[in-house]
């Protein structure tokens, strides 16, 4: 940026972000953009202010019509420990990577629009359970009815990650570009920019900053937040981010949705065509459906996303019968013991004596650590109370 934006632009932004619904964040946009001074600082937050604007009309609008329709059964409640959602087009092959990924029988055939709902499966890997949403296929610039975009976008939205599908016997850009195209126009983007800024506010415990800060100190943070009345927050930085990318992450209005690609069709097509979509998405992992090797595949999958996602296996062990668990807590890089405590129990955290942990990296294994130790993945760790 940076905006300069004068106190009181900073206290209605602050109600766009307090905003419960829909409605209430647009009113709070309107507020806030009457209160935004014009020059060119603050061109890149007008911009974006409006872009959202236009995105909630869109959605309140579609919300008053699925409600006259009384429609629905199109949100999926996550199951697992990570949801993905496939998107694609038509016969692109996403019920048929479904059903090989998930050991489910999906209707699939040539007719185009096959899939109607959104329908749910689970791959297990490692204990870890991956929650897989087969969709209807993806129309572009298709708003209403029984295929419209925008459900299928929402479901989307609301996944920790994406699987796009695409048909190496079609026109791989065009599928590549304009699928990427459809996601951006729900504030969806897949590309991880050279600076990734997550600010997750909270209740108490101050401003926590987690990576590196390439100018400015921790104060000079706290002191920014604060002029927008943050107060408590977890700010995590991917790379080296300056104050105004901090800032600008307060405005951000892309999600951006970590995403790994699946070429179908690779035995008919060939090579050819892979090679360009895999120069198309560059850094984004690509796969290659192979018959008889559902079982790589599902590695593949499992293990780009946790990486992507910044997830991380740590299974627990039971100091009586010395038993460790098949499913491990998922957690993100960087927990440490006490999160492990936490996630199992608040009087194990409240009255934590000390831990084991074993692991491949430590020189005595197990070892005896405290509260803070931070873990890796397939760490094994035994809490004693």
């Amino acid at each position: 940026m940076p905006a300069n934006l004068p106190a009181e632009a900073k206290a209605k932004w602050l109600k766009v972000m307090n905003a419960k619904t829909a409605e209430e964040k647009l009113e709070a946009l309107k507020e806030f953009l009457s209160s935004v001074p014009k020059h060119k600082g603050t061109e890149k937050v007008v911009m974006h202010a409006k872009r959202q604007m236009a995105t909630l009309r869109r959605e309140i609008e579609l919300e008053k019509r699925k409600r006259k329709r009384r429609g629905g059964g199109f949100f999926v409640e996550k199951e697992g420990d990570v949801q993905l959602v496939l998107v694609g087009y038509s016969n692109s092959g996403k019920t048929f990577i479904f059903n090989k990924l998930t050991g489910t029988e999906l209707t699939s055939s040539e007719t185009p629009l096959e899939t109607k709902r959104p329908a749910p499966g689970i791959i297990k890997w490692s204990g870890v359970y991956l929650q897989i949403i087969d969709t209807p296929s993806l129309i572009p610039n298709a708003s209403q009815g029984e295929f419209s975009a925008s459900k299928i976008l929402a479901l989307a939205r609301n996944a920790d990650a994406l699987i796009l599908v695409i048909d190496l016997c079609s026109d791989v850009l065009s599928q590549a570009i304009t699928l990427e195209k459809e996601l951006e126009k729900a504030r969806i983007t897949i590309r991880a920019s050279r600076v990734k800024v997550r600010i997750e506010r909270r209740s108490s415990g101050g401003i926590v900053l987690k990576g590196d800060l390439s100018e400015g100190t921790l104060n000079d943070v706290i002191k920014l937040l604060r002029s927008y009345g943050i107060y408590h927050a977890l700010i995590e930085i991917n790379g080296k981010a300056t104050l105004d990318d901090i800032e600008e992450g307060l405005f951000k209005e892309l999600n951006y949705k970590p995403v790994v690609v699946i070429a179908t069709k690779s035995d008919l097509c060939g090579e050819g065509r892979l090679a360009e979509l895999i120069n198309y998405f560059n850094e984004i992992p690509v796969f290659k459906y192979v018959p008889g090797k559902e079982e790589y595949l599902k590695e593949q999958i499992a293990t780009s996303t946790m990486k992507l996602l910044n997830l991380i296996r740590v299974y627990t062990r039971n100091p009586k019968t010395g038993k460790i668990e098949e499913r491990p807590l998922v957690l993100r890089k960087g927990a440490k013991v006490m999160d492990v405590a936490k996630a199992i129990h608040s009087r194990l955290y409240k009255n934590f004596r000390y831990s084991k942990v074993w692991s491949k990296r430590l020189r005595f294994s197990p070892q005896k650590v405290g509260k803070e130790f931070e873990l890796e993945d397939g760490d094994i760790i035994e809490i004693v109370a």
